[in-house]
Formats: C-alpha cells, structure tokens, sequence
C-alpha cells in the first residue's frame, strides 16, 4: 500500500510537472538515464534520442525477445516439462518445480508478467533444446528486425559481458513484437491467476505505468546491478503509438519518471500525417502521379513534410533538417518521360505505333530481299553477255583464218 501511496504521489507531482513543460512550449526532457530512446511504433520514426546507439546491458528487457519468439513458434497449447536447471534459475521466479508439466503460453505469461527467469530457460529448452542454440534464434530475430548492435547469449537477461543491446535496437525490437496480438495481450495483463505446483497466487505486472501513466500498454522492466534500472514502455495516445527505452536509469523511480517525461514530449509536439491514396504528386517534369496508398509519417505539429520527387521515380518526404523520413515508389523508372530535362524511353507505346513500326521493319525486310534478287539477277545477265561475247569472237577469228 505504501509502494502504491509513492507511485500515487509521484504521479501527482510529475502531472503537474509535465504541464509546466508543455506551458512552456514542450521543452525536450532532460533525463538521468544514459541511453534513451523513443520511435513512432507505426512508423518506425526517431521522435527523440539520447545515446541511443551506445552499448548497454539490457537486463530482464531480453525477456521481450524470448516471449515473441515462444508465441512465434505456434507451439503456446503444448506442455513443457520443466528441467532441474530451469526449476533452479537465479532471481525472480514463477517457483517451478522440476518435472512439473506448464503450457507454454503459460511460461510466456509468467516470463513477461511476473519476469521469471526460470520460465525463460524452461522456454529456451523446449524451443532449441539448450539456452545456447536459443541464443542463436534471439540474434537471428535481432539481425531479422535491423538490430545490429545486439548480441544476446540467455533468455532472461542476466548479466553477461557479451550480452549487450542498445536502445534503439530494443525499440526495433519491440516494435516488431508490439505487432503481434497475442504478445500485446500478455503484455498490458495487468494481474493473472497462478496456480503451479509450487506457487498459487496472482501475478501483478511488474510494469508500475500499466497504472500511472494514461494509455500504457506494456512491456517490460529489468534490473541488475551492470545494467542499473532498464525500461520499455509502449503507449497509445491521441492518434499517436510510440515505444520509448530507458537504459542505465539510477533507480526504478528515475526510470519511470524519464519515460513519463519523453512521453509527455512526445505527445505534446508530434503528430502523425497521412497522405492519402489518390492523392496526386507532381514530379519534376510537370506531370502527376496518384499515390496508390497511403503514407504514413510522424512530424512536429504545425509541420508538413517536404516533399521531393527523384529522378528514378521515388518519392521522398523529408522533414525540415532534410532528413528522409519515408521513400516511396511513385512511378516505374522505365516509365519516365522528360525528368530534368533528359528524355526517357517508354515502353508503353500505342498499339497503332507498333502496328506502324512492324509494317515499316516487314517493308524494309522485303525491299532489302528484291535488291538482293535483282543484283543475283544483273549478275547472272552479265556473265551471260561475257560468255556470248567470247563466243562470238571465236566465230570471228575462225572466218578470218
């Protein structure tokens, strides 16, 4: 009660704080964690950073990547036996006992609410058949979603000096598993009912903004002494999903505090726009081209892409420091008419024309045939007149002998 009365408090006070930082034009936050980051969860777009490529320890946050690959296998109705390693697994636990039989959704739900570690070696065994053949399947997802800087080596985010990430990697990360319904349901239960053969009780989500800060949807805390206090944290406000990571937070408070505060940021200055299907784009040679879909980006209120056709037909909408925020295939290259002043081929000719072009190609055949023939024929007269000559000219020397 007392753990609640604090949280209540420190949510009255940053309230009230976060009003001051949009009264006075939404300042970007100052945090007191080492490494943060925040994306638009639709987009993918970076909404607000702070040594977001640096090398972190990620804690129980590596959680996030063995829940979605277990959910991912379409294995969640089958039973696990639980093994003497993982039934002794270090730290926070779900208390399972060895031989015990658990669905895996089961283990998933303990993994991801309650942070068991001995759930997650329970999942790597059954996934892979040992935690290290499912540390390759954790960095082959890593490699698969564009998180190059990560390298993890167990399912639960104990420490190790090889296992590393950084924010913006855990961000991909989680937007990637965000996109799955089943992991989003796990993720924003707030309590579930255990009963397990060495523990009865309700699990409480570990995540403390699933209550504090409005629109939270998940995912998942961590902790150990390296790797100081870490966070991710999904939320769905006002048109907006972004996914904010806090790494090497000071305390759990500090955490919390510093993502409510890029929140609060990016609520109160981004907005997300939509050029719609059909709407028509002018490229640099005077012609328009409707878009086939819609396009989707995320930019400061008040601001509108800037929008810039390539020469290869792509367009690109940029925001005002010229930065690329979305590439889009607006015509086929091989399409292009006049670009820049260079004319271009188009293979899309009207029927009549290649009719045209066909009958000219047979004409050209045919003449270039006859000319053929008349010089055969020229030829074979000439040497005809030759040898009539000789002929005529033996005749002639016979009469006068």
């Amino acid at each position: 009660m007392k753990k609640l009365s604090l949280f209540l408090v420190l949510s009255l006070v940053f309230l009230a704080h976060s009003q001051f930082v949009q009264a006075a034009g939404g300042n970007i936050p100052d945090i007191q964690s080492e490494s943060a980051v925040m994306i638009d969860a639709k987009t993918g777009d970076i909404l607000y950073q702070k040594n977001s490529k640096d090398q972190m320890y990620p804690a129980s946050i590596t959680k996030i990547v063995t829940g979605i690959l277990a959910i991912e296998s379409g294995k969640l109705e089958e039973s696990v036996i639980v093994s003497d390693e993982a039934a002794k697994a270090d730290g926070t636990r779900v208390y399972l006992l060895e031989g015990e039989q658990v669905p895996l959704k089961k283990l998933v739900q303990g993994l991801l609410i309650n942070s068991g570690n001995d759930a997650a070696i329970a999942i790597a065994e059954y996934m892979a058949g040992d935690v290290a053949s499912f540390a390759d399947q954790m960095n082959e997802l890593a490699h698969k979603v564009g998180a190059d800087n990560t390298h993890f080596v167990n399912p639960n985010g104990l420490f190790d000096v090889d296992h590393y990430t950084t924010a913006e990697d855990m961000a991909k990360i989680t937007q990637y598993a965000m996109e799955n319904e089943v992991f989003r349901e796990i993720v924003s239960t707030k309590e579930l009912p255990w009963v397990g053969e060495g523990w009865e009780t309700t699990l409480r989500n570990h995540h403390q903004l699933l209550w504090d800060y409005p629109g939270t949807i998940g995912v998942k805390n961590g902790y150990v002494e390296e790797s100081k206090h870490t966070l991710v944290t999904a939320v769905s406000r006002e048109n907006l999903d972004v996914i904010i990571v806090t790494l090497k937070a000071p305390s759990s408070r500090a955490a919390y505090w510093d993502t409510m505060a890029i929140g609060d940021y990016g609520f109160s200055t981004f907005e997300r726009q939509t050029l719609s299907a059909g709407t028509e784009i002018e490229a640099v040679n005077g012609e328009t081209y409707p878009l086939k879909e819609d396009l989707t980006v995320t930019m400061p209120k008040g601001e509108k892409p800037i929008q810039d056709v390539t020469s290869d037909g792509k367009l690109e909408l940029k925001n005002a420091d010229g930065e690329v925020l979305l590439s889009h295939g607006l015509f086929n290259e091989k399409k292009k008419a006049k670009v820049a002043g260079v004319s271009k081929e188009d293979p899309e000719e009207p029927a009549d024309s290649t009719f045209m072009q066909t009958a000219v190609k047979a004409s050209i055949f045919l003449y270039g045939g006859l000319l053929l023939l008349l010089a055969f024929l020229v030829i074979l007269r000439m040497r005809s007149q030759r040898q009539k000559h000789r002929k005529m000219r033996h005749v002639a020397r016979s009469y006068v002998k």
